[in-house]
């Protein structure tokens, strides 16, 4: 076997592989020898066909199999010795590849079309200023984050009579249209939030209720069977009924009594700080506002500084090639016309491509099984609170995460959220940034305009391009 490359123009190269009988005939000859001994024909004993008869039945298959084999391990092989950074995958050249039967050729010679990822100069120091926005917490919002905390340590009381942000605790039954229970359906007790409802006027139903009293609830009190489920706890099968009816019996009312503003509850809040006054009381809330927004502003910062780094780096690409590699990729299934429409979106896109892998080269980011492992036990470290320095319960973990690592799609998700954190911190510490405040509102208008590109893709663990070389030559030739 020999390839050999030729450059066709600045990004783009064919590549000639010539295959000779001695690259494939072994393994023909050891593949008809299989067939061989399993085949069953009548007239010959089992295992005793003439190997010119099974050559004459599968060889053409087998040769056609193998060759393509050869094939897919030859240019996979040739792009990583030579170091070739290619876009997309190769591309059979259709005009000088010839059709074969694969009967009565012995060599053949096939071409391959390359596009090749250009060289370019990225300055992350000289990208003008990009906008870090820092979101300025109204005394609104601090009020309402208060009124959530004094709610969140405050006292349980229970009133004789329901008011308007009560919750009402009972027994509900499932009823008939006269209002009889049903035989074997659903009774559960049930803590009803009414606050909850979409429905204003089912909302003023759950207000002046004593315990023992009754009250008969319909389907007609949600706006959906979703809600239904998720306001009285039962199966989505049940909420879904059109015939939809419980009867409730009140047996608690409870009333949340706002903690009081003093310096017990502001140590409850902040148990490691000395707040005296409700006015730092409230400036320390306000600064933790502003710092709970910090990843939804990262996240638009990451966007639009990975904007302005495809905007600022002078690149070409072998746009011929990619529009061409996008028509024929079996699983994009655009037509001439979608390509030429959507090419500008999925140019920046490779562009972006090329910048993050240039970004993860030079600042060398890596992520490691071991990093993995460590996000997924502090995830369940947080959720199952345990005693973490008992060896049994680090052995419990270290079991859920095994299990977990099994998930190789989560593991994926994962692994492209610790590489994605990893470059914005690449970033944000060499991009030149200016902050600016701006308000929740404002904030969330610029977060949920369209973005223009789609810069997502997984990150693997070399770092490239997902090339893919399963390149599928079957089709192109007849068998």
């Amino acid at each position: 076997m020999n390839i050999t490359r030729e450059n066709t123009g600045e990004l783009t190269a064919t590549v000639r592989i010539e295959i000779q009988r001695p690259d494939y005939e072994e393994k023909v000859i050891k593949q008809l020898k299989d067939f061989q001994h399993k085949a069953n024909i009548p007239g010959f004993r089992p295992g005793k066909v003439p190997l010119g008869l099974v050559r004459k039945m599968h060889g053409k298959a087998i040769i056609a199999d193998e060759v393509n084999r050869i094939i897919g391990d030859a240019l996979a092989q040739y792009i990583q010795d030579e170091k070739l950074e290619v876009l997309g995958n190769p591309l059979l050249n259709t005009e000088k590849t010839s059709e074969y039967t694969f009967e009565s050729e012995q060599d053949f010679e096939f071409y391959f079309d390359l596009g090749m990822a250009p060289p370019f100069l990225m300055d992350l120091a000289a990208i003008p200023p990009v906008d870090r926005y820092v979101i300025t917490v109204s005394d609104t919002m601090v009020d309402t984050y208060i009124e959530d905390m004094r709610k969140r340590y405050g006292n349980d009381v229970h009133p004789e009579v329901s008011g308007n942000e009560d919750i009402v605790s009972g027994e509900i039954v499932e009823m008939d249209a006269d209002l009889k229970p049903v035989e074997n359906g659903t009774k559960k007790s049930a803590f009803i939030n009414p606050s909850l409802l979409v429905k204003e006027d089912s909302r003023k139903k759950f207000t002046g209720l004593k315990k023992e009293d009754k009250l008969v609830i319909t389907q007609d009190f949600f706006e959906s069977p979703a809600e239904t489920a998720k306001i009285l706890g039962i199966s989505a099968d049940i909420a879904a009924k059109e015939d939809l009816c419980f009867e409730l019996t009140v047996n608690d009312i409870y009333h949340i009594e706002p903690a009081i503003l003093d310096e017990e509850f502001f140590k409850k809040v902040y148990p490691g700080d000395e707040i005296a006054t409700e006015e730092d009381f409230r400036e320390r809330v306000r600064k933790d506002a502003s710092a709970s927004f910090s990843g939804e502003t990262d996240k638009l910062f990451y966007r639009h500084a990975s904007d302005a780094l495809i905007r600022e780096t002078p690149m070409n690409l072998p746009d011929p090639f990619l529009k061409r590699w996008l028509v024929e990729h079996k699983e994009s299934k655009l037509t001439p016309e979608d390509v030429e429409k959507e090419y500008n979106s999925f140019a920046e896109s490779m562009k972006w491509q090329l910048i993050e892998n240039k970004l993860i080269r030079d600042f060398d980011i890596k992520v490691e099984e071991a990093e993995i492992r460590n996000f997924i036990k502090g995830y369940f470290m947080q959720q199952i609170p345990m005693n973490t320095e008992d060896e049994e319960v680090q052995k419990r973990f270290d079991s859920l995460v095994d299990t977990v690592m099994k998930n190789t799609e989560q593991v994926q998700k994962i692994n492209d959220d610790l590489y994605n954190g990893k470059l914005l911190g690449v970033i944000k510490a060499n991009v030149p940034a200016e902050d600016k405040e701006i308000t929740y509102e404002e904030f969330i208008k610029l977060a949920s305009a369209k973005q223009d590109h789609d810069h997502e893709h997984h990150h693997d663990h070399e770092h490239g391009h997902d090339h893919d070389h399963d390149h599928e030559h079957e089709h192109h030739h007849s068998h």
